[in-house]
């Protein structure tokens, strides 16, 4: 472990890249998985104050899942306190935005919808996940 800072080239092609928020926010990266996180936010989260939350995710049963992840963590409080999110890859998404039951959502939209709400600096598009 170090801590160095360390440089994370944005790529363009991940399907988080166009979620963005401007600032510069300076923190502990903390995160991983989005359903990990959901299951330890179960048992009690540390506090995330003053850290990046880094997320990323592999479609499972679908787009409703990382709603209704976000969403939760939202209303319990457990995104309170956070200088920023890093968005990594959320692989298996692609043909959500042309499924008809979605309302021409995709995997974008909900992360947009979700996280920049937190009224913090958000970057996706990160080649990690």
């Amino acid at each position: 472990m170090t801590t160095d800072p360390v440089i994370i080239q944005r790529d363009t092609r991940q399907a988080s890249a166009a979620v963005a928020v401007e600032g510069l926010p300076t923190g502990v990266l903390v995160g991983g998985n989005l359903d990990a996180i959901r299951t330890e936010a179960g048992a009690g989260l540390p506090s995330l104050e003053g850290a990046i939350l880094f997320l990323e995710h592999q479609r499972g049963t679908g787009l409703g899942e990382v709603d209704r992840a976000l969403t939760q963590q939202t209303r319990t409080g457990a995104l309170e306190g956070l200088c920023g999110v890093a968005l990594g890859q959320f692989l298996g998404f692609d043909q959500d935005a042309d499924d008809p039951t979605l309302g021409g959502w995709g995997i974008t939209d909900v992360l947009r919808d979700r996280l920049t709400r937190l009224g913090v600096p958000v970057l996706g598009g990160l080649p990690a996940g």
